[in-house]
């Protein structure tokens, strides 16, 4: 079939299909984003043009910025002028009205205080369609935006997703989110009891709490949050200013809570874990905050106590850290992950011994500007995952079930003919490394890719 024979509605559906990315209100000029999609589907023909033009799903994920424009390393201010801002909301009225009915995706990041009426204008006409939302990204660095979202309270039937930054006085509008019937994950923060979002608590299957203090553990903030979170399967703890944080000086002594439904569990430190009795929980990840990187990790106490009063098996470890790392031993484990944050010269390193049942060994870590010291770096952490050798194997030894290695090498440079090079090289290191010390060894898989900003 001639490719101009095609339906309409079925060239939009594979449109649809190919948009990976929220339709962007940001540049006036599209020539400047010709090459992407949906834009470059325009210039094709009348045909293709007029398929994505009247096809709704693709003008339901909008991304809206007031003039922060982001770069592949920092986000740089722009001052944006009265005809720009008002350019930039009839676009967002034009692709709200070409969206029709379908369920809406938001991603809104508001820095300045540059045309406060025009940004105002285009979240009251974010908020006049706040029965259509569905996935909702608020990144709010000013106060006087929380109004423009007043009157989507109680409006919110359809909203399933929820990620929601802002620090500022809002008592005013702390319960904006309280009722919305499908909510079932959220990101917000910071929190706290006294000045955080309400949300409906008991109807949260996953939630990213971020918390800025220590202090809402010691005050009970915390503690008196998580009964109320008990259809709650997976929970992350995540902090500011992580350098302010000590919880090497002790912990609260507060009974645990017990959560049924939880499986996946983020933590900042293994204290943490006394705060839980989770029958169901089979992954914990512990993302390290302490800057004391020569003194080891020690989590074998905290899990193992937590698996006594739980009952629960932990089939996958994650390890955000730099510290060698203690766990005892873990017969249930089957996936263990390692995500170095940086080099300091040590590397964290566990004994995989201690881990009979492991399968499966992730390595991250990023590519830094001296290629020696990084390979130096995941020599260390490989040399953790040797396989015994087959003399070993016939000895009657306990033999490790490890059938795969994974090694994910982030690189912070742009993509470039240099960068791309230099991951292969990295590669190949890599695989040789896995050959020169150990004489058994199994698949080795890497996997390159741009570090997260």
């Amino acid at each position: 079939m001639a490719i101009s024979k095609v339906p309409a509605e079925v060239l939009a559906e594979i449109f649809h299909l190919l948009c990976k990315k929220s339709i962007l209100l940001r540049e006036l000029n599209n020539s400047y984003c010709k090459e992407d999609f949906p834009w470059a589907v325009g210039l094709v023909c009348r045909q293709w043009r007029t398929a994505f033009l009247s096809y709704p799903p693709i003008w339901a994920s909008l991304k809206l910025s007031d003039g922060y424009y982001d770069t592949s390393r920092i986000q740089i201010p722009v001052t944006r002028s009265e005809s720009y801002a008002k350019e930039i909301n009839r676009r967002l009225a034009l692709y709200l009205e070409r969206s029709g009915e379908y369920p809406l995706t938001l991603d809104i990041l508001l820095w300045s205080d540059h045309n406060k009426s025009f940004t105002m204008m285009a979240l009251e006409m974010l908020s006049a369609c706040s029965h259509r939302w569905q996935n909702a990204k608020f990144w709010l660095f000013r106060d006087w935006p929380v109004d423009g979202l007043l009157p989507c309270k109680g409006e919110l039937p359809t909203l399933e997703w929820l990620d929601i930054r802002f620090s500022g006085n809002f008592k005013h509008t702390r319960g904006m989110f309280e009722v919305a019937p499908r909510l079932t994950h959220a990101y917000f923060g910071p929190w706290a009891k006294h000045y955080g979002w309400i949300l409906p608590w008991t109807q949260l299957t996953a939630l990213i709490l971020r918390l800025n203090v220590d202090s809402v553990i010691e005050n009970g903030d915390v503690p008196n949050l998580l009964p109320m979170l008990h259809n709650i399967k997976e929970l992350r703890f995540r902090f500011d200013h992580a350098d302010e944080m000590d919880f090497e000086g002790g912990f609260p002594q507060i009974a645990p809570t017990s959560l049924n439904q939880l499986r996946i569990l983020e933590v900042p430190h293994p204290a943490f874990l006394s705060l839980f009795e989770a029958p169901s929980l089979c992954e914990i990840y512990f993302v390290d905050l302490q800057q004391d990187y020569y003194a080891p990790l020690d989590v074998h106490g905290e899990i193992s106590s937590l698996i006594q009063r739980s009952s629960c098996r932990i089939r996958k470890l994650s390890f955000r850290s730099s510290r060698k790392l203690y766990v005892g031993t873990l017969e249930d484990v089957e996936e263990l992950v390692i995500d170095y944050p940086h080099f300091h010269g040590v590397c964290s390193s566990i004994d995989i011994s201690s881990l009979p049942n492991l399968r499966l060994l992730t390595i991250i870590c990023s590519i830094g500007g001296s290629f020696d010291a990084s390979m130096s770096c995941l020599t260390t952490a490989l040399k953790s995952a040797i396989v015994p050798t087959r003399s070993e194997r016939s000895s009657g030894t306990h033999v490790s079930l490890l059938e795969r290695v994974i090694v994910g090498l982030h690189c912070d440079y742009e993509e470039s003919t240099i960068s791309k090079r230099f991951l292969e090289i990295a590669k190949e290191t890599v695989k040789e490394i896995a050959k020169k010390i150990a004489d058994e060894w199994p698949v080795v898989v890497v996997r390159t890719q741009r570090s997260e900003v």
